[in-house]
């Protein structure tokens, strides 16, 4: 028996810490793609151009009102004022969609530098305890043979014993105890390897997280200024919409109340007919192909490096076996089962549906939010429409910057809880929900249920909504507004893309 617990323990100890070592080994971090960039926007200075309008005073209104061709060219000189600030609000809610873009795109590589780095962190912790075990058994192999000069005193008794006769088993038994002496050291030394690697795996990990954390900072900054610049155009639209009314309505002798309808029929007229040129175009627009291996522009965060590789210590050696009957030959212990990696939390359910709710309406100079028409062609695919049903549910539900339910989103939160309602899984982000849906048609032929993408850069864009028919969308569009459906031919004017992507 003395013998079977000799070879036992420096088996086990050769047993376990190679076991650990392949356990613990690094292995490289596979980076989902276009995970760890950020479009082209995430690094501008969202700034607006000065708009300095030369409005005509009281008095010249009322010297043009003299001649039809004066009031004729007044008219459109208050129009024309019009119109710059309905392109200027455009472009402000494009400068949104792309702060708000980048602080998704930054906050979802956040999240998975965070748990990368304690994933790391848990495998050398785990690692260094390994290490510790082994340590501490090579001590006290050392402290042993340094008291019994070299063997241990089981071993003495063992070769001494009526049971030492065979002078061939006594030596193959030396040689075996030899070798897992060495193989003791040996398996040490690759703990202590493996769990500096993946302690130099962690630092990095957690350098990586930090850097994510403080780059999805300043995209949340920067998302912030865009949507305080565009409420501040929507205030001077407001207020300069009024007066500019009230020197047409002086203009034309008519009231305020008129003009501002006559005004938006007009402006209404140019949005449908630049979506219908927008339309028809589509059709004639090559098929798009996302570049394979593309990269964007600017890069957040670094990618975890891959780990250097650690030596493996050979496999412990076994006992021969002996010629003459004697005690059972010692069976190796079983290696620890490994740590298993920790597991996701599954995504939340969502939420029940709530009854939908009416948006407020909203100032004159912001998109018009209206209840859907009824919806057109509605595809057989019942999860389209349970899609559909939850987005819609949604309505009235307030947006905030990286929000994803289930009572505030952002413009791709509200896609991907929209398909999970459906059980559907789609990615986090607008740019990669497009990409990943197996179908992509021109506008010409988009239907009910499909993804409309605006702003592109490269092969990523900054705002995605939900096409409900009748040219409207459902969508998450910025701070400013409520989730709402909206016209799309009142974003016409702010770079909707030519093709649409259907799941």
């Amino acid at each position: 028996m003395t013998k079977r617990f000799l070879l036992r323990g420096t088996t086990a100890l050769a047993c376990a810490t190679l076991a650990s070592t392949a356990f613990f080994a690094p292995a490289a971090q596979a980076v989902p793609p276009g995970s760890h960039f950020l479009s082209t926007t995430a690094l501008q200075q969202f700034s607006l151009r000065p708009f300095s309008p030369k409005v005509p005073t009281e008095e010249e209104i009322t010297k043009a009102k003299e001649s039809e061709s004066a009031t004729a060219a007044a008219s459109t000189q208050l129009e024309s004022v019009i119109s710059e600030a309905s392109e200027r609000l455009a472009e402000s809610v494009v400068a949104s969609m792309g702060a708000n873009d980048a602080y998704t795109t930054a906050m979802v590589l956040r999240d998975q530098r965070v748990a990368e780095a304690d994933a790391a962190q848990v495998n050398a912790d785990a690692a260094t305890q390994a290490y510790g075990e082994a340590k501490s058994q090579l001590g006290q192999l050392a402290g042993s043979l340094y008291k019994n000069g070299g063997l241990d005193l089981s071993v003495q008794s063992f070769l001494t014993s009526e049971d030492a006769d065979d002078a061939i088993y006594q030596a193959s038994t030396l040689m075996v105890l030899g070798t897992n002496r060495a193989q003791t050291f040996n398996t040490a030394e690759a703990t202590a390897a493996t769990s500096s690697a993946l302690a130099a795996q962690a630092a990095e990990a957690r350098k990586a997280a930090d850097a994510a954390i403080a780059a999805a900072q300043a995209s949340y900054t920067e998302a912030e200024k865009a949507a305080a610049a565009q409420s501040a155009v929507v205030a001077e639209n407001t207020a300069q919409r009024a007066t500019l009314l009230e020197r047409l309505a002086s203009l034309h002798n008519t009231t305020v109340e008129l003009e501002g309808a006559r005004v938006d029929e007009l402006e209404r007229k140019a949005q449908d007919a630049a979506l219908a040129k927008q339309i028809e175009s589509s059709a004639k627009t090559p098929e798009p192909v996302r570049p394979m291996g593309s990269v964007e522009n600017a890069i957040i965060a670094p990618a975890l490096p891959s780990a250097a590789a650690t030596p493996a210590p050979p496999p412990p050696v076994q006992l021969p076996k002996p010629q003459a009957t004697k005690d059972p030959a010692p069976q190796p212990t079983q290696a620890p089962a490994p740590i298993p990696e920790p597991t996701k939390a599954p995504a939340p359910a969502p939420a029940p549906k709530p009854e939908p709710t009416q948006a407020p309406a909203p100032p004159p100079t912001t998109p018009p939010v209206e209840p859907p028409a009824p919806p057109v062609a509605p595809p057989s695919d019942n999860s389209i429409q349970v899609m559909v049903n939850y987005a819609m549910s949604k309505v009235g539900s307030p947006y905030l910057l990286g929000g994803n339910g289930p009572n505030v989103f952002d413009c791709s939160g509200l896609v991907q809880q929209a398909f999970a309602a459906a059980g559907r899984s789609v990615p986090r982000q607008g740019s990669d929900q497009f990409w990943a849906a197996p179908v992509r048609v021109p506008l010409s032929e988009m239907r009910y249920g499909d993804l409309l993408v605006f702003n592109e850069s490269g092969s990523r864009f900054s705002h995605i909504a939900i096409y409900i028919g009748n040219n409207q969308v459902v969508q998450a569009l910025n701070p400013d507004q409520p989730l709402g459906v909206t016209d799309l031919s009142w974003m016409s004017g702010m770079n909707l893309y030519p093709y649409a992507a259907r799941y």
